[in-house]
């Protein structure tokens, strides 16, 4: 499979160039993956993506269905948004089932989970699944926190931070203080909400077995499919590595597709 790559260059601006890339990425590699796992996407589809962002990557959806919604806990103020419905909130909030739909056929979590509290991770998987039925499919994507780039760092940080590998095994004070020293600290409440988060595979899979989930596919990668939209580098799958502390730290993203359990 052969990805294209986006070059910043080729946009009017960072905020155009990242919602077609998350569009791409969808476009390209999730919404065939979906259906090469034989997940029916559809005019009649409904589909939730849980921390939309800027809404790149529903987008894609809703260019086959037109009952796309997308949640994201804060305002993102980004001017590309079409058709999909766009709410602000908690999904972890009673409040927020009057803006949804009962349930979704497919729901979403792209680099999403890596961010939630390690506390708060079983509520937060619970809270979605109220909005499954048996037919349901929960596609999950993260970065194993132990990987080069586990820390976003690449996303958060400028150079030369955002190029140091392992980032996230370091102490906190001394993240903090390379923040300091390069005028970056700023960019420390990021850092910490992903270190503090822990999302490990081990964890992850702690997790699922948690919420009465079972994994119907997943995939693992040496170099991500978003990486090679971004960056040209062909993506390079890991699916073989199953050495359970070796995996953590060379496998630099994981794609999960899940149901709930008969």
């Amino acid at each position: 499979m052969h990805l294209p790559h986006l070059k910043i260059s080729d946009f009017n601006n960072w905020k155009s160039y990242y919602f077609n890339y998350q569009k791409t990425l969808a476009e390209s590699y999730y919404i065939p993956l979906l259906k090469s796992n034989d997940i029916n996407i559809n005019a009649n589809s409904k589909v939730l993506d849980v921390g939309c962002g800027d809404g790149g990557f529903l987008t894609a959806f809703s260019n086959i269905s037109k009952k796309c919604d997308g949640i994201e806990i804060k305002e993102f103020n980004w001017n590309e948004k079409k058709s999909p419905q766009f709410i602000i909130g908690d999904i972890t909030s009673k409040s927020i089932k009057n803006k949804l739909k009962n349930k979704y056929d497919i729901l979403i979590l792209r680099d999403v989970i890596e961010h939630i509290k390690l506390e708060n991770k079983l509520n937060f998987i619970n809270s979605i699944k109220n909005y499954m039925n048996d037919n349901s499919r929960l596609l999950i994507t993260f970065p194993p926190f132990y990987s080069p780039f586990g820390l976003h760092q690449q996303a958060f940080l400028k150079l030369p931070l955002k190029v140091i590998p392992f980032l996230g095994w370091l102490p906190k004070f001394i993240i903090k203080s390379l923040l300091y020293i390069s005028n970056q600290k700023n960019k420390w409440s990021d850092l910490e909400e992903i270190k503090d988060s822990k999302m490990t595979i081990r964890n992850f899979k702690k997790l699922i077995e948690s919420s009465d989930l079972e994994i119907c596919n997943s995939e693992r990668y040496f170099i991500r499919p978003s990486h090679e939209i971004r960056y040209g580098i062909k993506t390079k799958f890991a699916n073989w590595m199953r050495i359970p502390i070796i995996e953590e730290m060379v496998i630099s993203g994981c794609t999960f597709i899940l149901k709930q359990k008969s």
